[in-house]
């Protein structure tokens, strides 16, 4: 297991419950870059109030749980901020960070699993190294309890 990739991940989460901004530059995930799908759009579109809807790619599903990526409305955070969405049943559960060229951004947990928003040219050998699965290029996954 290569501790630095695991640091960048967790320090991303960090600054995603801190609040902290990184640097500007811009998005680097091409997926946000393409035009919208209908397999983009969420099911569910309430409660998602500065997120530019848009915007909104679909990434992948895995247990019943469809996982997008999303610009935040323009104004309402730094230019380099991407959000992970993760869209259930009635829910959808965000957290949005800067994504800055490899390192991961966003960063969501719960009881099943810890999911990570990977930029286009992270090291993806090193993600999985650290014992994440990957359901899409721009999307880590690792069961809640192995780390």
């Amino acid at each position: 297991m290569r501790p630095t990739t695991r640091a960048r991940i967790l320090t991303a989460g960090a600054a995603v419950a801190l609040g902290l901004s990184g640097c500007a530059g811009g998005p680097v995930l091409d997926v946000l870059e393409q035009d919208q799908k209908d397999q983009d759009v969420l099911t569910i579109r309430t409660d998602l109030d500065g997120i530019d809807l848009a915007t909104t790619r679909f990434l992948a599903e895995q247990d019943g749980v469809e996982y997008f990526a999303a610009r935040p409305t323009a104004g309402s955070a730094s230019e380099d901020t991407v959000c992970l969405l993760a869209e259930e049943g009635i829910g959808v559960g965000l957290e949005c960070a800067p994504l800055e060229s490899g390192a991961a951004g966003a960063v969501m947990r719960d009881s099943r699993a810890t999911v990570a928003l990977l930029p286009d040219d992270i090291d993806r050998n090193a993600v999985t190294d650290d014992g994440f699965a990957l359901l899409h290029p721009n999307l880590a996954i690792r069961p809640a309890d192995a780390g």
